[in-house]
């Protein structure tokens, strides 16, 4: 089978990814605008793999190469430096200004209003109309129409509600000159790749070391803030609880009320309740788990009844003393309810479930959500758990390893994501968002939003998935037309994975964890990060070499366990970094 002809929507998608994937947002930006609206609703999109560009192009070096070495009979012959592609020249590429180095030491003038640029578009006075054609040499770059996707609706402009189409040629091509004047937006511009602000250029990301604390510790596996109080946090391990007390006037003080080494029980599931007033903590030992409670001393007021599998998980609901507790092997699950404010001496009778269960959200006050393989399931929580409603989804094979929900007077969603197929599903709505990166997902969030009967219904959500390909996917939903759209693809840096992550509880900003690295995000700006925290040294980032470092239930990708939480107040972050926990102070 031939492979089909090369169109300029081939060419100009191959440059579009390598802008992104390079760094350059606001060019990537400029050519999307200019070209085609969503990228990468393109047929063959979801086909190419990273650097993409790059491998072709060093395919098609070494085919010069090739061909220049024989002559017209097929002699070989000797190549000079005068043959090559690019010249005999030598080029460094360190001799190069970096573009913030040259635009420091230019320092031009403010230009007048009618020649400024906004990612390389004019902006223009009231009345005042530009036509451009951008052009790569003496060619403009053309859009073949017969390449969009059939049937399928154009995604609209970000900051407008219709995009209009462009003059097409007697080929079917269109020229990215002709199309009309654009408004100039008045918002960041929220778009699919690396995306950057329109009206400003980000500043420098401001670094956090400063006021930063490093506190040592065994291997940290979660970090998590008491509810209502930034002064403590509890970090957990395999086999050991610390309370951290914070404070601004005196160091942190370490309370380490558990520790379980050398017992041969471990550690499996820590959290706090909605109002801070208890910490449960699960650990099994023989294959047989238990939970104890502790209050915010670090001391036992409470130990609940046994249950007869490994407990994965605690899930506490935010606005009732309610805990469902997940115990799980390899083939079935017990969902397990208890009622803190009843202490009754047996769980009501358990919701069993016929598959591993590796995750699980509240929805509101009566309803839970849990993820497993191919299968979503919902439950109804009051004086007991049961199962109210299964989702098969369309791939039975497919582990949904993460899960999220979010519950307001306009809907009630549950958002979940396969780490191996890189696939986001909101089976409540029938959406799914295929192959939403190009490597495994790591986490996902659901951006905080807070009920207002001030504000008009509103039926759209932001979702956050991370993934070990160096980037964030920020994704708008709209969860009444069934509607998605990528609106910013965040890079870390070249082979530098997202390892988990979240929004802030406001959500005005967004946080994402690497091996030795943190990144801090504006949520609707996107682009540039706005506050990084690089480890001290990479010896600091102590890791034990014998510790399998299985992800979530040990079904997510094998990557270095990290964990990141934001503080009641949204001012601080505590991030495990292996043997290291990490206190980040954002106020500054």
């Amino acid at each position: 089978m031939a492979q089909p002809d090369l169109t300029s929507h081939h060419v100009n998608y191959l440059i579009w990814r390598y802008l992104q994937e390079s760094g350059h947002g606001d060019a990537a930006v400029s050519l999307q605008r200019a070209w085609y609206p969503d990228p990468q609703t393109l047929p063959f999109a979801r086909h190419i793999k990273t650097h993409a560009l790059v491998s072709l192009v060093q395919k098609g070096l070494q085919y010069h190469e090739l061909e220049s070495s024989i002559d017209k009979e097929g002699n070989p012959i000797t190549l000079t430096p005068t043959d090559y592609f690019f010249g005999p020249e030598p080029f460094e590429v360190n001799t190069l200004s970096s573009r913030d180095e040259a635009t420091a030491a230019q320092l031009p003038a403010p230009e007048p209003a009618h020649d400024r640029m906004t990612n390389g578009h004019p902006v223009e006075a009231p009345g005042q109309t530009t036509q451009k054609r951008e052009t790569n040499g003496d060619e403009s770059m053309d859009v073949d129409e017969a390449e969009s996707k059939p049937g399928s609706p154009m995604p609209p402009h970000p900051h407008s509600h219709s995009h209009p189409m462009p003059d097409v040629d007697g080929d079917g091509d269109v020229s990215m000159g002709t199309m009309g004047p654009e408004e100039v937006p008045q918002e960041p511009t929220l778009s699919t790749g690396s995306s950057v602000g329109i009206q400003i250029s980000p500043a420098k990301a401001a670094d956090l070391t400063p006021d930063t604390a490093l506190l040592d510790e065994d291997h940290v596996l979660s970090t998590s803030w008491r509810p209502r109080d930034p002064t403590l946090l509890v970090a957990a391990g395999d086999t050991f609880c610390s309370l951290w007390k914070l404070s601004s006037s005196t160091a942190p003080v370490q309370n380490k009320f558990l520790d379980l080494k050398g017992t041969g029980a471990y550690v499996s599931g820590v959290a706090w309740d909605g109002i801070g007033a208890k910490l449960a903590v699960a650990s099994f030992r023989d294959l047989k788990g238990n939970v104890t409670m502790y209050n915010a001393d670090g001391n036992v007021v409470d130990l609940l009844p046994d249950l007869p599998r490994v407990i994965s998980g605690l899930y506490w609901a935010d606005e009732s003393p309610q805990l469902v507790i997940v115990a799980s092997d390899e083939r079935t699950s017990e969902l397990a309810l208890w009622d803190d404010s009843r202490r009754p001496d047996v769980y009501p009778p358990p919701q069993v479930i016929d598959n591993q269960i590796y995750d699980l959200a509240w929805c509101g006050r009566h309803q839970v959500f849990a993820c497993g393989n191919g299968a979503i399931y919902e439950c109804e929580v009051d004086n007991n758990i049961r199962l109210a409603k299964t989702y098969p989804s369309q791939d039975p094979d497919a582990a949904w390893t993460f899960i999220r929900c979010a519950h307001t007077t306009s809907y009630s969603v549950a958002v979940t994501a396969s780490a191996t197929s890189s696939t986001i599903w909101i089976p409540t709505h029938d959406i799914v968002i295929e192959t939403a990166h190009q490597d495994v997902i790591t986490a996902i969030d659901i951006r905080p939003q807070s009920p207002s009967p001030a504000k008009p219904r509103n039926s759209s959500i932001l979702i956050a998935s991370y993934s070990a390909d160096s980037t964030v996917g920020v994704w708008q939903v709209d969860l009444d037309s069934k509607q998605y759209k990528s609106v910013h693809r965040l890079r870390l840096g070249s082979s530098i994975p997202a390892l988990t992550g979240g929004f802030s509880p406001d959500g005005y900003a967004l946080g994402a964890v690497s091996k030795d690295q943190l990144f801090i995000w504006n949520v609707e700006r996107g682009g540039d990060p706005m506050a990084t925290w690089n480890a001290p040294s990479a010896e600091q980032v102590k890791e034990d070499p014998d510790r399998a470092t299985h992800g979530q239930n040990g079904h997510a990708p094998s990557n270095p366990d990290r964990s990141l939480s934001w503080d009641p107040d949204g001012k601080k972050l505590a991030c495990g970094f292996g043997n290291q926990m990490a206190i980040v102070n954002l106020q500054r």
